[in-house]
């Protein structure tokens, strides 16, 4: 399990002439990680807390011919972070609730979508 420290102190390799990943896109989803991890080791809620789920969703520009991070560096330290948020119970984000409406809406009997030919889908008639 990684600590805040860690992710703050990781060394992550930088190319130069292969794609990575553009870093300051990087520094700035770690230091959400570092915040968040933070707030979780000291018992307080996060202000701005990350899920695995959001960790795991994260994607990066990506540079070429300039100084970006290694991809492969930077993709097994999300996923060991995404482990890490998992195991602390930051792992998805709740459901929203379901509404009335949806469930009004399933619940009325007959409700059948009319059908569309193609001909209606191609012109709208």
């Amino acid at each position: 399990m990684l600590t805040a420290e860690d992710v703050l102190h990781a060394k992550l390799a930088t190319t130069k002439f292969t794609e990575g990943y553009e870093q300051a896109d990087v520094d700035d989803l770690l230091d959400r990680v570092v915040a968040t991890l933070r707030a979780v080791e000291s018992g307080q809620p996060p202000a701005m807390a990350l899920t695995a789920d959001d960790v795991r969703d994260a994607r990066f520009s990506v540079t070429r011919f300039r100084e970006g991070y290694d991809q492969d560096q930077v993709d097994d330290l999300l996923q060991d972070v995404a482990v890490t948020l998992q195991q602390h119970g930051a792992g998805a984000a709740p459901p929203p609730p379901a509404t009335a409406v949806t469930d009004a809406v399933t619940t009325v009997p007959g409700l059948v979508p009319q059908r569309q030919g193609w001909w209606r889908k191609i012109f709208g008639a």
